[in-house]
C-alpha cells in the first residue's frame, strides 16, 4: 500500500469517487445517482438520491456484489488490517463476538450475512484493555478483533472450560499443527460449522503485531480462495 493511500486510511476512511453511479446490492436494493463514494471499516459508505431525497448509506461489504467490490476496491480485509496497524486501544470485554452459548445465533448471523464463523480460543485473563499490534497474550486479541470482527462472525470460546465442546470442524484449528500451544488463536469454519476453513495462529512466543500481521495476510488468502470456490459452486 503506498504512503498517500495509508495517509488516507489513517486519517479513518478513504475517498473513491464524488462521480454519480448506481450500487445494487445482493438483497435487491437499488441506490440511485450515487456519490461521494467512501471505504469505511463496516461498509461501503456514499450519498444517494436527488437534491429533494438526499440520504447517507452504508452497505455492508457482504451485502455488495463482487463487481461493485473490484469497482470501488472495496477489501474489507485489508482496510481492517490498516486500521489494527493504528494501534489504538481496545477494550476487549467478553460481549463483543457471540459465546459458545450463543452458538446458534451466531451462525445463523453468520448464513444471514453470508459470512464464514471465526472461532478465537481465549483465556479469561486476555480481557483487558490492549494493543492490537503488541506482543502479549491480550494485545494478540485485539488485534484478532480489529481484524476479523467485520468480516467474520467471532465467537469466544474459553480456554478454561470449553475447548472440548466446540463442533469437530472447529477442533481441527485449535488442535491442528498451526496451533503452536499459543492462545488467542482462530479456527475459522463455514456458517453451518460443517466444514474447516484455515486455522490463525497466534505466531509463536515471539509474537507482534507486525509478526500476526503477516501471518493474517496468508490466512485471509487462503479465505479468499475458499469463498470464491463456494461462490463459483
Amino acid at each position: 500500500m503506498n504512503m498517500k493511500l495509508l495517509a488516507l486510511f489513517t486519517a479513518g476512511a478513504f475517498a473513491i469517487s464524488s462521480l454519480a453511479d448506481e450500487i445494487t446490492t445482493l438483497d435487491g436494493q437499488t441506490y440511485h445517482n450515487v456519490r461521494n463514494v467512501i471505504l469505511k471499516p463496516k461498509g461501503l459508505y456514499f450519498v444517494t438520491g436527488d437534491v429533494s431525497d438526499v440520504k447517507s448509506v452504508t452497505v455492508p461489504y457482504a451485502n455488495l456484489p463482487e463487481e461493485i467490490k473490484e469497482k470501488y476496491h472495496c477489501d474489507p480485509f485489508e482496510i481492517a488490517l490498516t486500521f489494527a496497524r493504528r494501534d489504538e486501544p481496545v477494550a476487549m470485554t467478553k460481549s463483543m463476538a457471540f459465546s459458545l452459548s450463543q452458538l446458534e445465533e451466531a451462525k445463523k448471523k453468520a448464513q444471514a450475512e453470508k459470512k464464514l464463523l471465526g472461532f478465537i480460543m481465549v483465556w479469561d485473563s486476555f480481557f483487558r484493555t490492549s494493543q492490537p499490534m503488541g506482543q502479549y497474550s491480550d494485545d494478540a486479541l485485539a488485534h484478532f478483533y480489529d481484524v476479523f470482527h467485520d468480516n467474520l462472525v467471532l465467537v469466544f470460546v474459553s480456554h478454561e472450560r470449553e475447548l472440548n465442546q466446540v463442533p469437530e470442524a472447529v477442533k481441527k484449528g485449535f488442535f491442528g499443527p498451526d496451533e503452536g500451544g499459543f492462545a488467542p488463536n482462530m479456527a475459522v469454519v463455514t456458517a453451518d460449522c460443517s466444514t474447516f476453513v484455515c486455522e490463525i495462529p497466534y505466531g509463536g512466543k515471539q509474537s507482534t503485531g507486525q509478526i500476526r500481521e503477516k501471518i493474517f495476510r496468508d490466512k485471509i488468502a487462503v479465505i479468499k480462495i475458499f469463498i470464491k470456490g463456494e461462490l463459483n459452486k
